[in-house]
């Protein structure tokens, strides 16, 4: 079948020069054959470039990001069409995308990688030159697990010396259709957006797909209702630009004119959204990065916080059980007797880590604390060095904040064991002496040795009873001090993370609100207590977002906990 291209421009002809036919059409389809890299060593994050650029051109940064199936990948090469110079009359369709092939109607909504990619286009006499980060993957089906991964990637390249430092557009794909979010795209744009810092409001605007061209009634009020932050147009409603995706579909003399009033639909969205792009409005991604920096500290701090709180808690009832038993048998140890009793003996022990996802198959644990500094996600660093919660050298996470070389990465993370033991009192007395086990009550030297003196004579058990409850009851203070202290050190970083990030009501945020608030009134910081339940005081229609976000990551944990008890009953 004949083609135009015989008639289209230099320009065009000189593309499909460097490109390779998928289907010859009309319109033909050809695919860019384009220069690829990696930005980080294991490719989760690549860059494919077609054309060179030249230092006259001016760049545009873009971020789309929507859920799968929506035609971001379609709306992805009509900009590059437009910014290649295509025509309606040239009909071709050059497509820069590895997706479609000659089975390029297939089902998008099953994501095939979770790799970032970068595609930038130089066009041969255009003064504009386009850079566009794609983000598949988010919303995968395979669940939630991979999402994570994605913003892994995202900070990879915000953070590496050749990725991206600046932005002028974050795109949020959405179809006409859609009168409501569902908790999936809720999900990925609480997701993405709570990535970003404050300043990068203004730069986001909605790309609404498979559209007829008339009003987007039901997608803008699906986007007002979800209270997503994006700029806003002279009449107030959510920057919007329209496109149709059917640049691809075979050309017939019948319904031509329709097909080439969508061509123009979209050259006259693809004119007005390069037209906003005002240069003073690109934003550098520095805040970003540092938002994403924190909220991996912050989500380890939580971690290990609650780790840390459960253990205080599950030791203070095992003191709480001794100092009970030193009260019942007074007149016992009075006489010198040896008895049995019975304690919940609480201790740490390393295990390996099992049935977990592919990206918490490894953690970073202090060596010195016993703690777990970085459980979740902490598949990205190479080394404890490098690992995100490492600031300065030193540990963010753990008790001691504890230099990195005191750490170890690897596939074993501690664990809290509750077990209940029958000891004897004289083999109570003698674990004191013990310093071999970490399952022991332990302290210090001058205890023991006191409490070995006060046990020569029986006229002294009863001072020996007192001075260990003493001591049990210092053990009590202290632990609680500690349990204050974590409880402060989460607050001042949840604090400073909604000070710079745009969305401060967050499903992350707010779960972390949910967990810290009962625990600075129980350790009587009420102040904190209150700052916490105001940045909590969100409007219904987030707190409605937010409970369908938790619902959908509630659905794919489910998904990952299913799928790992099918797997170990093969």
């Amino acid at each position: 079948m004949a083609t135009g291209f015989e008639d289209s421009s230099q320009t065009v002809r000189d593309v499909i020069q460097k490109s390779k036919l998928i289907s010859e059409g009309p319109p033909a389809r050809y695919r860019l054959l384009t220069t690829r890299s990696n930005l980080d060593e294991n490719g989760s994050v690549r860059k494919w470039t077609f054309g060179q650029r030249d230092v006259k051109m001016q760049n545009k940064i873009l971020l789309l990001v929507g859920e799968t199936g929506t035609g971001k990948t379609t709306v992805i090469n009509a900009m590059v069409n437009y910014i290649l110079g295509v025509k309606f009359t040239d009909e071709v369709w050059f497509e820069i995308t590895e997706e479609g092939g000659d089975n390029h109607m297939s089902d998008q909504s099953k994501s095939q990688t979770t790799e970032i990619t970068v595609y930038e286009i130089f066009a041969q006499d255009n003064p504009i030159c386009l850079t566009i980060i794609d983000t598949p993957g988010y919303g995968d089906t395979r669940g939630t697990e991979y999402d994570q991964q994605i913003a892994e990637n995202l900070y990879k390249l915000f953070h590496n010396d050749s990725g991206v430092k600046e932005i002028d557009a974050v795109c949020l794909v959405v179809k006409a259709s859609e009168n409501r979010l569902s908790d999936r795209q809720q999900y990925i744009f609480d997701a993405l957006l709570s990535l970003f810092g404050k300043d990068i409001e203004n730069n986001i605007v909605i790309f609404i797909t498979h559209s007829a061209g008339l009003p987007p009634t039901n997608a803008l009020n699906a986007i007002k209702k979800a209270g997503i932050l994006c700029r806003k147009n002279k009449g107030n409603e959510p920057e919007h630009f329209l496109f149709n995706n059917c640049q691809t579909e075979e050309r017939n003399p019948t319904y031509n004119s329709i097909l080439q009033t969508a061509w123009e639909q979209m050259e006259n969205s693809l004119n007005d959204f390069f037209s906003s792009l005002k240069e003073e409005n690109r934003k550098s991604l520095e805040q970003t990065e540092s938002v994403i920096k924190e909220s991996k500290r912050l989500e380890a701090c939580i971690s290990n916080l609650q780790e840390r709180i459960d253990f205080v808690e599950r030791k203070r009832e095992e003191l709480s059980q001794i100092q009970k038993v030193l009260e019942e048998n007074r007149e016992k140890i009075k006489r010198n007797e040896n008895f049995t009793f019975t304690v919940t003996k609480c201790y740490k022990e390393k295990v390996p880590i099992e049935n977990a996802s592919r990206w918490d198959r490894k953690a970073t644990t202090c060596s010195l604390c016993k703690e777990n500094c970085h459980e979740k996600n902490c598949w990205c660093a190479w080394n404890t060095k490098s690992c995100e919660v490492m600031k300065n050298g030193h540990c963010t996470s753990c008790t001691g904040k504890c230099h990195y070389t005191k750490h170890v990465k690897e596939d074993k993370k501690y664990v809290t064991h509750s077990e209940e033991i029958t000891v004897t009192f004289d083999d109570f007395k003698k674990q004191y002496e013990s310093s071999n086990s970490e399952s022991d009550i332990t302290f210090d030297s001058n205890a023991v040795e006191n409490v070995n003196k006060e046990f020569e004579s029986s006229k002294k058990q009863e001072e020996e009873k007192t001075g260990i409850e003493k001591r049990l009851k210092e053990d009590l203070t202290k632990n609680e001090k500690e349990k204050a202290e974590l409880v402060e050190e989460a607050y001042i970083t949840i604090m400073k993370l909604s000070e710079i990030a745009l969305k401060p009501d967050s499903a992350f945020i707010v779960q972390c609100l949910d967990f810290l608030i009962p625990r600075a009134e129980e350790t009587g910081k009420l102040n904190y207590a209150q700052k916490l339940r105001e940045l909590k005081n969100i409007h219904p229609e987030s707190q409605q977002r937010v409970n369908a976000v938790m619902a959908y990551a509630r659905a794919g944990f489910n998904k990952i906990k299913d799928a790992v008890t099918h797997t170990n009953n093969m």
